[in-house]
């Protein structure tokens, strides 16, 4: 353990150095925000920076007789240590200190992404963008969500309505806010918005309740993580056996995309959504990152090894169709939110047949615009999105079919 704290030490000096500085001034100086100065730069360690050197030299350390619990032990309390360097300036105001705590959970969920990722790029920019996310995003939701509610059961249609039923609308918009926050409890930055609340109005209870919430959700992101970490590979990870194997009944090509589908690593996540208990359109709004994720993975095989079978260039396009057909499979679970998020989908594909890097890079925007639509579930909007899709399809075939495969990315 001694050997990868130093070994961690040397590698993140200058990020634990910046970090440590720029907490020290907001700190000092007498800025309102500085109290979530030392969560938003924690964030960023734990859930980017941090994780990312796990890819690197990884293979050296399981190849030596290392216990894996105890290297995976090394890197929590070397990085636990290092987030400790940079957030005791804190102390000076420990409402900062306690504001940081609910950075932990980034840390477990930013080895999750190292151990998909495997490469630190990536782990960099995937972490960054779940932290990005976590933090903004389902606050947001929710107070839309809250606002909606509240004036649907106090029937709150015009102005007058609102200042008739003034308090209890804020009575009742404070107690939906504290309900929905306990489904989010796989969102620090809702966590973190709630417990600065409690600390306002002196609801010690509730904020008890907030911190106890986010170290909860970080014991169990770390013991998935440790689940994972037993089972990783360098370079992959071990699965069970392709379920395409017992679908002999269908064509091989849709057995190759069942296959592949099966080891992507956003469909892993997928499924894990899946089984989270929330409800139906944060798992859609999950799957809105997801699926398009998925599609792009399939353009990462190269094109020239696929069209030397006896295929055509629409077998790009059949692959498509394949896997839209696979997630659709989860219809009840997405219910009216499917054609949102095949939309996106359809949207990253064609992207990606131009270039995969500019569809990685547009997908979170693309996301983030298209998913409040999410909130409609009407049958209108469905058939909506889905007339929509059909020109991206036929644009995506037209490029498909003109494409110089000898200088698209996936050839090389």
């Amino acid at each position: 353990m001694r050997a990868l704290f130093k070994l961690e030490t040397r590698r993140l000096s200058v990020f634990v150095l910046i970090a440590l500085v720029l907490t020290l001034i907001t700190l000092l100086a007498d800025v309102e925000i500085s109290p979530v100065v030392p969560y938003i730069v924690l964030g960023f360690l734990l859930s980017s920076v941090f994780p990312a050197g796990l890819a690197t030299g990884l293979e050296l350390i399981l190849s030596k007789p290392f216990k894996r619990i105890e290297v995976f032990v090394g890197f929590l309390l070397s990085h636990m240590l290092l987030a400790l360097i940079v957030v005791f300036p804190a102390l000076v105001k420990p409402t900062a200190f306690l504001y940081a705590i609910f950075a932990l959970p980034f840390l477990p969920l930013g080895y999750l992404t190292a151990f998909l990722m495997r490469n630190p790029k990536r782990t960099l920019l995937v972490g960054t963008l779940v932290f990005l996310i976590l933090t903004f995003v389902p606050m947001g939701y929710i107070d839309m969500k809250v606002q909606n509610d509240a004036q649907k059961i106090l029937g709150i249609k015009t102005l007058a309505d609102y200042e008739s039923k003034k308090a209890e609308y804020s009575h009742l918009v404070h107690a939906l806010e504290r309900r929905y926050g306990n489904y989010a409890f796989f969102s620090p930055g809702v966590q973190l918005e709630l417990f600065s609340r409690d600390l306002g109005s002196e609801d010690m209870g509730d904020a008890y309740l907030r911190v106890g919430i986010t170290i909860g959700f970080t014991v169990l992101l770390l013991s998935l993580s440790l689940l994972i970490f037993l089972r990783f590979e360098p370079g992959d990870f071990l699965r069970p056996s392709i379920p395409a194997v017992y679908f002999r009944f269908l064509p091989w090509w849709v057995r190759k995309e069942v296959a592949g589908l099966w080891a992507s690593r956003a469909f892993f996540v997928f499924l894990i959504v899946l089984l989270l208990p929330v409800g139906r359109i944060m798992k859609a709004f999950f799957a809105l990152f997801l699926l398009p994720l998925s599609v792009i993975e399939l353009l990462s095989e190269n094109p020239l090894l696929i069209l030397s079978k006896p295929v055509g260039r629409t077998y790009l396009i059949r692959r498509f169709l394949v896997i839209s057909g696979l997630f659709a499979l989860f219809t009840p679970v997405l219910g009216f939110s499917l054609p949102v998020v095949l939309f996106t989908a359809t949207v990253a594909f064609l992207t990606g047949l131009f270039s995969r890097k500019l569809a990685l890079a547009l997908l979170p925007f693309l996301a983030l615009i298209i998913s409040p639509a999410l909130q409609e579930e009407s049958l209108l909007v469905a058939f909506l999105f889905m007339v929509l899709i059909l020109p991206f399809i036929a644009l995506a075939y037209m490029r498909a079919m003109r494409m110089e495969l000898g200088r698209w990315e996936g050839a090389r």
